[in-house]
């Protein structure tokens, strides 16, 4: 029951027209719920099988990946499975955790100089293709040392969770409303720039908020070693407060939005106290999200039924009974039954008791 409760909350992301980029990030993290894993991954291809641009969970250390897109991909990790390009335009849909654990495959340097620095140990994959056929990516869930490797039942249900992701990605994409987005609390990073404007201090989260907040992940900027000219909003930040003979202590705020969500930049300048130390700028970076999916993914989180679910959705946004009815193809007796159960079920009296109850989830 958990877990159709569960992929019901994932084929309703699916139907609400995101952005790829906004779909995926949310997909990988409602997936831990289904198939429990450490970090997840998704990789856009072109129809040729070629990767385009990534999605990682978690930290990206480009110089790990400098090292596997010069060595591995597509070349050497050929030596122990099949290669990515391979992969995405075979004709399996799943690639099984199995076909990689075996002492061949731990002894092998994709594994001791790609993986293992990472904390990484076993995967399962599944390649998601469109309704016509065509590969659209690559999906892979991953865990650590001690973990217990993926089942067939994994497998099984990953398959089942690969269309769903299929149809998310083909679905026509509805917009998002300007002006409501979310902060989230886990995807925040800071860094620190010299008076000349050299990179100085990351946060492990810092390089690939930066890289998502100007346009994406791909090969080529991920396996750069990162620096503030790459990244026209620190540019900007920097040039701000070296304009004047001492740097200027007027803090500034910039906001960026790309398909992504929304992106925060708050810089201020640090004073040296004492006359050898640098001069330092400090920049926060808040990435956001926008609130139809923390709205999403807080009614998920409610002990409701899939069929409560919808109808808590539409309640929260303002839907009459008679609308919800419609919207759902069902009766308006049945509604008002979900609706009675829906108030017991989380203790609440009115529709404003319940946004209100779904509010303080979201974020």
């Amino acid at each position: 029951m958990k877990r159709s409760s569960e992929l019901a909350g994932l084929r309703a992301l699916g139907s609400m027209g995101l952005p790829a980029e906004i779909f995926i990030p949310a997909l990988l993290e409602m997936l831990h719920g289904i198939i429990p894993s450490l970090r997840n991954l998704f990789d856009w291809v072109d129809t040729s099988g070629n990767l385009v641009r990534y999605y990682f969970e978690g930290p990206i250390d480009h110089a790990i990946a400098s090292h596997y897109f010069e060595e591995f991909h597509n070349r050497r990790e050929g030596e122990v499975m099949p290669t990515f390009r391979q992969a995405v335009n075979g004709r399996s849909v799943i690639r099984s955790a199995q076909e990689l654990e075996n002492p061949a495959f731990f002894k092998s340097a994709l594994y001791n100089e790609i993986w293992r620095p990472q904390g990484l140990r076993t995967r399962l994959e599944a390649v998601v293709r469109g309704c016509a056929g065509q590969p659209l990516g690559s999906l892979v869930l991953y865990r650590g040392e001690g973990d217990r490797s993926f089942t067939r039942d994994d497998e099984a249900l990953l398959e089942q969770v690969a269309r769903y992701v299929a149809r998310g990605l083909e679905v026509p994409t509805a917009g998002l409303v300007a002006n409501r987005f979310v902060d989230r609390r886990d995807r925040r990073a800071m860094l620190s720039l010299g008076r000349d404007g050299q990179l100085l201090h990351l946060s492990p989260n810092a390089l690939k908020i930066l890289l998502l907040s100007h346009g994406g992940v791909t090969p080529e900027n991920a396996s750069r070693a990162p620096r503030r000219e790459d990244f026209p909003t620190l540019s900007m930040l920097w040039h701000h407060h070296v304009r004047s003979p001492g740097l200027s202590q007027e803090n500034v705020t910039l906001t960026v939005e790309n398909a992504w969500g929304r992106f925060v930049y708050e810089s201020a300048p640090l004073a040296a106290l004492t006359s050898d130390a640098p001069a330092l700028i400090h920049v926060n970076i808040h990435q956001q999200e926008p609130q139809g999916v923390s709205v999403r993914r807080a009614i998920d989180g409610l002990p409701l039924s899939p069929a409560q679910r919808e109808v808590c959705a539409l309640l929260h946004v303002g839907r009459s009974a008679a609308e919800i009815a419609a919207s759902l193809s069902i009766a308006p007796s049945t509604v008002a039954d979900h609706v009675k159960k829906i108030y017991a079920r989380l203790d609440v009296h009115s529709v404003h008791e319940l946004s209100d109850r779904i509010s303080q989830r979201i974020g």
